[in-house]
């Protein structure tokens, strides 16, 4: 242990860095790019060393703002810097190679120190990979959860909790914007907690966001929710599951995957954070899903109503169509609009049936509704207004304009269009080649970007009839986009005849 005087220096870089002299370095017998542990009176990070003959004086440690904020310090503060050794619980990841099951207390020490900031971004990433290509049994699963959630901070509204969750796999799927004020407007308590994007143009809280603030403290949503019956936030502010937003942004986001563990961990673990005592799951399934087949979907809900059985939440999981975008609008601005289009008794059909289907379930769960008939009665909420209503009073109390329309939300102003080749009937719609698209047009980051969906599977086109429009705030990722949209071709056209055989064709 050494110590050293802080300074701040302006660089703009996510992880950890430390900059030091090559004397100091040399002093303290440290490499470049080495890990280091620094430590304050009043906090402990673990940084990645740089080093300078020049930018730093021997003797100072520099850091950038956000970690000297981390450390509660000022700069001159001297604080104390460690050889950072690596941690027990890094053999428990290790071991899962070799086919070992992680034991209770292996599992807790595994997320105490990716939590404390133990492991490097290379060590989180074999954590993350061990589950994505060697999975975990149900009891790993639990535990992984419960540490999870014990972690993180844990709100109690002393009443029944409802929500519901996608898993997620499919573009367009914005029906949490319009299920939790038909839920909230019956009376019941819906304060969703939701992320943003991983692999999708949008996740829930990215399109929120078009239409109002989604970050809110615990205290702000404890004091707001049992008022309005429900609210759709950001969970990345609420540090309810520190370990899930430190995967999720340093390696699922980057590499684009999900690992099955730790997605049913990741989903649960916020669960019991937030106290929900009843949930309906969302499973969309079919080719282009994370359930390509319903058997995939069945044994999924199993397992989460399983998981759900031993965490104490009671749990109905609907299997969904999934083989396509649900409803036109792909990317936050054209999924809000489109969300309050369905509130507004316009808007896609299949938006407006799944958002009832899904909120009858928690309807007859609560006991509102007879089972087969709680559809029916979120249906009549929507199209008699009080969905609206509800969904005003939610916007307005997290700051957005109670009173907004569709038309009042701006999307991209660069604009291209992909028309039909020929005559045909539209026979398959590519989901991983639109969400492509929309995220090259600049989805989710550019909340104006995204892709509108003219046609959909069964319906026919003539020559030169439009397909699909892509928005965008720059010409270059609109360039990008049209230019994937030709290369990959989402849609896929067929006449009445797929393929002719005679009597003299092979077999």
């Amino acid at each position: 242990m050494t110590t050293l005087n802080a300074k701040k220096v302006n660089f703009e870089i996510e992880r950890n860095i430390a900059i030091l002299n090559i004397q100091t370095l040399n002093e303290l017998k440290i490499k470049h790019s080495a890990n280091i542990k620094v430590k304050s009176d009043s906090g402990e990070i673990m940084c990645e060393v740089l080093s300078t003959d020049t930018l730093i004086e021997p003797g100072f440690i520099g850091l950038k703002e956000k970690s000297i904020e981390d450390l509660k310090i000022t700069e001159n503060t001297k604080i104390s810097v460690f050889i950072r050794r690596r941690p027990q619980s890094l053999e428990y990841v290790k071991n899962k190679r070799g086919g070992s099951v992680w034991k209770e207390g292996e599992i807790r020490s595994i997320v105490n120190d990716i939590c404390s900031g133990q492991y490097t971004e290379l060590e989180i990433s074999m954590f993350t990979l061990a589950q994505y290509y060697l999975g975990l049994n149900m009891d790993e699963i639990a535990n992984l959860t419960t540490f999870m959630a014990e972690y993180g901070t844990t709100l109690d509204f002393e009443e029944p909790v409802y929500d519901k969750h996608s898993i997620g796999g499919i573009p367009g799927n914005k029906v949490s914007l319009i299920i939790v004020p038909t839920v909230a407007a019956a009376g019941l308590l819906i304060p969703k907690t939701s992320s943003r994007a991983i692999t999708s143009p949008s996740g829930t809280a990215d399109t929120m966001e078009v239409l109002c603030d989604v970050n809110f403290s615990a205290d702000e949503i404890l004091e707001i929710a049992p008022k309005v019956r429900g609210m759709l936030v950001w969970g990345g502010t609420l540090d309810l599951s520190p370990l899930d937003e430190i995967v999720i942004h340093q390696i699922e986001q980057p590499l684009g995957i999900d690992p099955h563990s730790q997605m049913l961990a990741s989903i649960f673990s916020k669960k019991v954070s937030t106290g929900v005592n009843h949930m309906v799951l969302d499973i969309p399934t079919g080719e282009g899903t994370k359930m390509p087949t319903k058997d995939d979907a069945i044994n999924y809900a199993h397992e989460a109503t399983e998981l759900g059985r031993r965490l104490g939440i009671s749990i109905e999981a609907a299997l969904s169509y999934g083989e396509q975008p649900l409803g036109k609008a792909v990317g936050p601005a054209l999924e809000a609009r489109e969300a309050l289009e369905v509130i507004n008794g316009n808007g896609p059909t299949s938006v407006f049936e799944k958002s009832a289907e899904l909120s009858g379930i928690l309807f007859e769960m609560a006991g509102l509704a007879q089972p087969g008939q709680g559809a029916h009665l979120a249906a009549d909420f929507i199209l008699k207004g009080k969905t609206k209503a509800k969904m005003e009073e939610i916007i307005g109390v997290q700051g957005g304009n109670a009173t907004v329309n569709p038309e009042d939300i701006v999307i991209g102003d660069k604009v291209a269009t992909v028309v039909a080749p020929k005559d045909g009937y539209i026979v398959k719609l590519s989901n991983s080649n639109v969400k492509k698209i929309a995220k090259a047009a600049g989805a989710p980051r550019h909340k104006e970007a995204g892709v509108y969906l003219h046609k959909k599977i069964g319906d026919f086109c003539k020559k030169d009839d439009k397909l699909l429009t892509i928005y965008s705030n720059s010409e270059g990722r609109l360039t990008e986009a049209l230019n994937i949209s030709m290369n990959l071709q989402p849609f896929i056209l067929e006449g009445m005849i797929i393929k002719r055989i005679s009597s003299g064709t092979k077999i």
